[in-house]
């Protein structure tokens, strides 16, 4: 397949907007300007002030992010006093938040407090608002400036991750992996689409991604094969039921991953819905494997349309071998 016809496949079936910086267009509730952004995969809609010292969270709040998962009690650090504006001492709970994401910006452990009322504003403060950068208010937006790298965890150079997007090269210190995307596609770091999504990048055609989850007992999916398979497969049904999106067409193989015990899946995705004149359809490829204590899945996805129009395989590959399970927290 000629790089030329590859190109024009791709002009034909996909395009992708490049934004030269982040700028967040908030919401007027009651006189007061917030930034919606989310908090542990919550959705929610906060204060930006630069005057509190950290993201602060109601009691309410907290407490409902307890009860759903979004927060655990191994998230909570302590307990402390803080002095407010008007020269209150308040109690407060201590807490570190695994993602603060605002716009296609995600920080990561962020330092948060939850004060011990109902009905306290949501904040988002400097423990967060120092993640960012350079930050400028224009009216009813906010204005995000990176110096051309996306800003990621507690810097662009964070202990915990770190996306380069002029080498398109990402490292995850939490999970220990790291993904050195091919340079012969224009990659975006792009919001997740699930809760336990860690990396998510665009690069036409492709989109990839890394969902991690805590692992049970097991240390080998091949010990598990036959279980976990069918387990996949009865959550393809159970998604279908929820939302409509049909998996078809799966395929699964015991391979070897980086030196692990690992499986591959192969998989076409139908979404149709009234929204859209065309169904969106979708070739995937995926790898299953145990590692650092996590399940993790490694992802591609692109149109149906260019994987049936041209052969993709050597891009495939090319786009997975950059996948390395090099980087220790």
């Amino acid at each position: 397949m000629s790089k030329r016809l590859f190109s024009f496949l791709i002009a034909c079936f996909v395009f992708v907007p490049i934004q030269a910086q982040t700028v967040i267009q908030m919401v007027e509730d009651k006189g007061v300007y917030k930034v919606p952004c989310e908090v542990n995969g919550l959705k929610v809609k906060m204060v930006f002030d630069t005057g509190a010292a950290a993201v602060s969270l109601s009691q309410s709040l907290a407490e409902m992010m307890l009860d759903n998962d979004y927060i655990s009690k191994s998230d909570f650090v302590g307990q402390a006093k803080s002095l407010t504006a008007d020269g209150r001492i308040i109690d407060h709970t201590e807490i570190t938040l695994h993602t603060v994401k605002i716009g296609d910006i995600t920080l990561n452990n962020v330092r948060a407090v939850i004060i011990n009322s109902q009905d306290t504003p949501l904040l988002f403060g400097q423990s967060a608002i120092q993640m960012l950068g350079e930050v400028s208010i224009k009216g009813d937006k906010l204005y995000i400036k990176s110096g051309g790298i996306t800003s990621i965890g507690s810097s662009t150079n964070t202990h915990f991750e770190k996306w380069d997007a002029q080498n398109y090269t990402y490292s995850n210190y939490t999970y220990g992996f790291g993904w050195n995307l091919p340079t012969d596609y224009e990659w975006k770091r792009i919001e997740g689409m699930e809760k336990h999504t860690v990396f998510r990048a665009q690069g036409t055609p492709f989109t990839v991604f890394v969902n991690a989850q805590v692992a049970d007992s097991s240390k080998d999916l091949w010990a598990i094969y036959e279980q976990y398979t069918a387990l996949v497969e009865q959550l393809d049904v159970a998604a279908e039921k929820r939302t409509g999106l049909l998996v078809y067409e799966r395929t699964f193989e015991k391979c070897n991953l980086i030196g692990q015990h690992a499986i591959k899946t192969t998989f076409k995705e139908y979404f149709k819905d009234s929204r859209y004149n065309e169904p969106m359809e979708s070739y995937a490829e995926e790898y299953y494997v145990i590692m650092n204590g996590y399940i993790m899945t490694i992802a591609l996805k692109m149109p149906k349309a260019v994987y049936d129009a041209v052969d993709c395989s050597d891009a495939i590959a090319e786009v997975f071998q950059g996948f390395r399970f090099s980087i220790k927290h």
